[in-house]
């Protein structure tokens, strides 16, 4: 094709029919031209497509995440209504003041196997959020409002560590006060069968005044309530974008 054009361009300068040479060199260009930016289209389209399929195995694994997640708040919130029922029941029992031997083994049982000193922590799985950002491949989402959502959620969850830690606090004050109270005499030998004559009374005398006692209990529960609203608002982020994902993915296949 190219000698083709060549003998044609040589034959017309010879021919001195130099207006029609210019004509077809202008049209040679436009061909050019046109090569060059469909080329550049087909190119762009290309780009678009291995961008499309990027995205959604990128969005594949950040809903894998967020469906990890959801097992998990749920997890959480199991432990969270046996933690709270513990709590309760602690409660009443000191507020009743009945040193009896059932409530004495009920109260041990709670303060040395129970979940009173548990935390469950919620750490969002963010393995392919993370790798979206470091590899600062972000603009691969197309759809701004699935981005924004799914920063803000991140973002969120990374908020919620620093709740998390004032629990696990309070947690561990209140447990370095009360396991001194659950010493005594019966309770040492019902734990590790060994014979003390300690000078205290039994721990469930006396509770029901203890304002330490008391107000920590009832700030572990209130603590529980609040980190339920948060992971209940978490959990209704996650179904938010769980379909919104699967919109994109879906329309995708087709």
């Amino acid at each position: 094709m190219a000698k083709f054009f060549r003998t044609f361009r040589k034959k017309m300068v010879k021919e001195n029919r130099f207006r029609k040479y210019f004509i077809y060199a202008i049209g040679e260009i436009v061909l050019v031209v046109i090569g060059i930016l469909i080329a550049l289209w087909i190119n762009k389209l290309n780009n678009s497509y291995q961008n499309s399929k990027k995205e959604i195995i990128v969005l594949s694994e950040i809903r894998e995440n967020l469906v990890a997640d959801t097992i998990k708040i749920n997890g959480i919130s199991k432990f969270h209504k046996a933690k709270k029922n513990e709590i309760y029941n602690i409660l009443q029992i000191i507020s009743e003041n009945k040193p009896s031997e059932e409530n004495r083994n009920i109260l041990l049982g709670y303060f040395t196997t129970g979940t009173i000193f548990e935390i469950r922590e919620f750490i969002s799985k963010s393995v392919g959020y993370d790798n979206l950002i470091y590899s600062g491949n972000i603009e691969l989402i197309k759809n701004r409002e699935l981005k924004n959502l799914l920063t803000q959620y991140y973002l969120s969850t990374s908020a919620n560590i620093g709740a998390m830690e004032v629990e696990k606090n309070n947690t561990r004050q209140f447990k370095e006060y009360i396991i001194p109270k659950t010493i005594s005499n019966w309770s040492l030998k019902k734990l590790t069968g060994l014979d003390f004559e300690l000078n205290n009374q039994e721990y469930i005398v006396g509770l029901n005044n203890d304002e330490k006692t008391i107000s920590s209990l009832m700030q572990m529960s209130m603590q529980i309530d609040f980190s339920g609203s948060v992971l209940s608002g978490l959990q209704k982020n996650i179904e938010d974008l769980i379909n919104k994902i699967d919109l994109k993915i879906n329309t995708a296949d087709k």
